[in-house]
């Protein structure tokens, strides 16, 4: 056999191994990529199961519980001066009219439950009414926004949401006594200091600051039980009145009332504003924007 007829046979049996070879690897990559396939939805539905899974653990842990959690009434709970009547609820399943029912609660400065025996207003619905200290004000939702010198008049925005009362959770629980039986739920806590803001329409707005320019916006809902009865802004220097203007309403629709005041003081240095809100049932609050 001559060496070129030899070449040639083998150059053949190379190509057609490297034919072989190829095909045998794209089979390969194909299988591969089912098998990554087959992992991606063998992981999504591992996935979906454990969610059904969770989601019917938790169905079925909350109706198996004895009691539902406990609540503020924010309805019934009413709010003075210096004091809100706060009011509690609760429901327990299958509930024995013989039975006891009896809410613990701690505030955060005292070291020891105080109980008191639940009210039953329908059956298995209770609920407790606790006089809490707390004084009644409005919240200040005021966004402050500054041009300031120096940094190529790039508006500057910090948000000034204040709330005076400190937080103090309640912790309670409900104890049942049926017979020789007695359980006791877990112990929870609920912060009643939003109860302080019920009374009056928070102060929600806008105020911006540009060099001597100070534009304030505020807006109020009409449907609130105690509304404003008129804003006003004190422009100081130091301990110096410059001028008192009132933050007039200047557009009211779709249940809405937009108060707004734009004032230059020219070459007088302001060092900060305060804010002056009367309510319709004669109370005024304020506060500082520096």
């Amino acid at each position: 056999m001559s060496k070129t007829k030899l070449l040639s046979i083998t150059l053949a049996v190379i190509i057609i191994m490297n034919v072989v070879l190829i095909s045998k690897i794209g089979d390969l990559n194909n299988r591969v990529q089912n098998l990554s396939h087959n992992y991606n939805n063998l992981g999504s539905s591992i996935n979906s199961v454990t969610s059904n899974v969770n989601q019917s653990l938790d169905r079925f842990i909350r109706e198996q519980s004895w009691i539902t959690p406990v609540q503020i009434n924010h309805e019934k709970s009413k709010v003075d001066t210096e004091q809100v009547l706060a009011v509690f609820n609760w429901q327990i399943k299958d509930y024995l009219e013989e039975s006891e029912v009896v809410f613990h609660y701690r505030l955060s400065d005292t070291e020891e439950f105080t109980t008191v025996v639940a009210e039953s207003i329908n059956t298995g619905f209770f609920e407790v009414s606790l006089p809490l200290e707390i004084k009644a004000e409005p919240s200040w939702e005021v966004n402050i926004s500054r041009t300031e010198k120096g940094v190529s008049e790039q508006s500057i925005e910090q948000i000034a949401r204040e709330i005076k009362q400190a937080d103090k959770p309640i912790r309670c629980y409900v104890s049942m006594k049926t017979k020789d039986s007695l359980k006791s739920s877990e112990v929870s806590y609920l912060n009643y200091e939003y109860l302080a803001h019920m009374k009056y329409e928070p102060v929600r707005g806008h105020v911006h600051i540009s060099r001597n320019n100070y534009n304030i916006s505020l807006f109020e809902d009409n449907n609130s039980n105690n509304s404003f009865e008129s804003i006003t802004a004190e422009f100081y220097n130091g301990n110096n009145l410059i001028v008192k203007k009132p933050v007039e309403v200047q557009d009211a629709q779709n249940g809405m009332k937009d108060y707004s005041l734009s004032y230059d003081s020219g070459s007088e240095d302001i060092s900060h504003i305060i804010l002056k809100v009367k309510y319709k049932n004669g109370d005024t609050f304020q506060k500082e924007i520096s």
